[in-house]
């Protein structure tokens, strides 16, 4: 049950963002798929030290998903490669570049 309830809220602000994109602008959408659920996931936390080493990492993280999105974006204007492709690359950049960048800032310091 301990992971239920933030399942459900992570799965619930996802299932919002495509429901909010057939009511509005889909542009308009990442207001509900881009809700800080990191802050969100920091409620969960049982400390005061946990969630002062999770935002830590968060920091990090965070820049790097910032850098991600503008990667899709502007590469997604000048090439013709899929967006599904080019965000697939992007994700996986983020995750290998934020999980070195986490242990080298934030675990290592």
């Amino acid at each position: 049950m301990k992971y239920a309830k933030p399942f459900l809220i992570g799965g619930s602000v996802i299932a919002g963002s495509k429901y909010v994109s057939t009511l509005v602008n889909p542009a308009l959408a990442p207001l509900v798929g881009g809700m800080p659920t990191g802050i969100i996931a920091s409620f969960f936390l049982s400390s005061s030290t946990e969630k002062k080493k999770f935002y830590t990492g968060y920091v990090y993280s965070s820049f790097i998903l910032f850098l991600a999105i503008l990667f899709i974006h502007k590469v997604s204007d000048v090439t013709s490669y899929s967006v599904d492709m080019i965000s697939t690359a992007a994700i996986l950049l983020w995750a290998a570049i934020s999980y070195v960048a986490i242990n080298d800032f934030a675990i290592k310091k």
